[in-house]
C-alpha cells in the first residue's frame, strides 16, 4: 500500500483510528454502543469512509496472506506477550511482530479476529457492503451468500467448523450439505446453525431475525446472565427473532415476499409506517430521505417498490399520500405536508432544487 494513498484516506482521522474500528467491527463479541459509535465516526467525515473503504479493499486482497502460517503463528505471539488487554491495546502490540515479517502483511495482521488463549488462530476473510451494492459469494464449500446492502460478515473455516459472523446488516444464506461440519451463523447475541438448509439473517444493534426458506436450523439466544434459549425451525417460511435480553420468540410466518423480494431488489411492502419504508430505501440509494415533520410518521405505505429507485417511489408518495418532496441538497430530500415545504427548504438554508 503506498504512501500516498494511505496519507490521503486517513486525511482528518487519527492515525491508526480506522484500523481499531476495522479491527473491533470484526470482533464477534461488539456491543450494540460500539457499533453505534462506529457508525458515528464513519459518517463524520468523507475521509474515514474512505479509509474504511481503503482497509476493506486491503482484507479482501489479502486472503491468502493471512493463512499463511508464518503470520498466523506472528499474530498469535503479539497477541499473548502479555495479559488479557482491551482490544485497543492488543492491536497495538500487533504491529512489531508483523513488520518482521512482511511489509505488506502489517495491515492484514492488524485486522485479524481475536483468539482465545490456547487456541490455534483461525484465519477469517471479510466481505461487506455499501449503500446500494448486493453481492453474491460463493464460499469454499459451496454455500452461497447473498449480502445485502449495508452490511458486514466475517467467515472462519476450519477443520472442524463452517462459522460465519453477520456483524451487521443481511444475508441470505443457501447452505451446501455436509452433516459432519455444522454451519452457524454468529449474529448479535445468538447462533443459528443447520446442515443444509436456505435461511436469512438480519441483524442490527437491537434485534436479529432469523426466516427460514428451506430445510431447518437450531436457533439459539444468550442473556446477559448467560441463560441460553433455543428453538428449531423445521417448516419453511417460519420467523423468529431476538433481542439482546436472549427471548427468541414463538415461531411465525414470515412475508415470504418480502423476504424473498430484496434479493432481487424488490421492497414488497405491506402497511409500513413511512419512516420504515424510508429507512429501508435508504439502504440502497445515495439519495436519502427523510421525514420532515412528525405529523408524517404515523402514515402507513403499500405497495411494491423498486429498490433503487427513488424518484418513482418519491413520485408514488407525492400521489397517493399528503406529502410533497422537497431536495434541500443533491442527495437530501425531506417529505413534509405540502404547506410546509417552502418553509422547510429555508430553514435547511437551501432553496429547492432538483440537483
Amino acid at each position: 500500500m503506498g504512501t500516498g494513498t494511505t496519507s490521503k484516506a486517513t486525511t482528518g482521522s487519527r492515525p491508526g483510528e480506522a484500523e481499531l474500528w476495522f479491527a473491533r467491527m470484526l470482533e464477534p463479541d461488539i456491543s450494540a454502543a460500539e457499533r453505534a459509535a462506529f457508525q458515528r465516526w464513519h459518517d463524520a467525515d468523507p475521509a474515514h469512509a474512505a479509509a474504511w473503504r481503503e482497509l476493506d479493499q486491503l482484507w479482501r486482497q489479502s486472503a491468502d496472506a493471512v493463512r499463511h502460517p508464518a503470520l498466523a503463528a506472528a499474530a498469535w505471539r503479539a497477541l499473548h506477550e502479555e495479559p488479557p488487554a482491551p482490544w485497543y491495546r492488543r492491536i497495538r502490540f500487533l504491529l512489531p511482530a508483523v513488520a518482521a515479517v512482511a511489509s505488506t502483511a502489517v495491515a492484514v495482521l492488524v485486522l485479524l479476529p481475536r483468539w482465545r488463549a490456547g487456541e490455534v488462530p483461525a484465519a477469517g476473510v471479510a466481505y461487506q457492503t455499501s449503500t446500494g451494492q448486493q453481492r453474491s459469494i460463493r464460499l469454499a464449500d459451496g454455500t452461497t451468500v447473498t449480502l445485502d446492502a449495508q452490511s458486514s460478515l466475517l467467515v472462519r473455516y476450519d477443520g472442524q467448523q463452517r462459522r460465519v459472523d453477520l456483524l451487521h446488516g443481511r444475508a441470505q444464506f443457501a447452505v451446501r450439505h455436509d452433516p459432519r461440519h455444522p454451519f452457524a451463523v454468529h449474529a448479535g447475541n445468538g447462533v443459528v446453525t443447520d446442515i443444509g438448509t436456505v435461511f436469512q439473517v438480519r441483524t442490527d444493534a437491537d434485534c436479529t431475525s432469523v426466516t427460514l426458506l428451506k430445510g431447518a436450523v437450531d436457533v439459539a439466544a444468550a442473556a446477559p446472565d448467560h441463560a441460553t434459549e433455543r428453538v428449531s425451525l423445521s417448516q419453511g417460511g417460519n420467523q423468529v427473532w431476538f433481542g439482546r435480553d436472549g427471548r427468541i420468540s414463538p415461531p411465525q410466518p414470515a412475508d415470504l415476499q418480502a423476504a424473498e423480494g430484496w434479493t432481487e431488489g424488490k421492497l414488497f411492502v405491506h402497511d409500513w409506517r413511512l419512516p420504515e419504508l424510508l429507512g429501508e430505501m435508504n439502504r440502497y440509494n445515495h439519495l436519502q430521505m427523510a421525514i420532515g415533520d412528525p405529523s408524517l410518521a404515523g402514515l402507513r405505505v403499500s405497495g411494491v417498490f423498486n429498490a433503487h429507485d427513488p424518484q418513482t417511489l418519491l413520485q408514488l408518495l407525492q400521489k397517493g399520500w399528503p406529502v410533497q418532496a422537497r431536495y434541500v441538497s443533491a442527495s437530501r430530500v425531506l417529505l413534509l405536508p405540502p404547506q410546509q415545504t417552502g418553509a422547510a427548504a429555508k430553514q435547511a438554508g437551501t432553496q429547492p432544487s432538483r440537483e
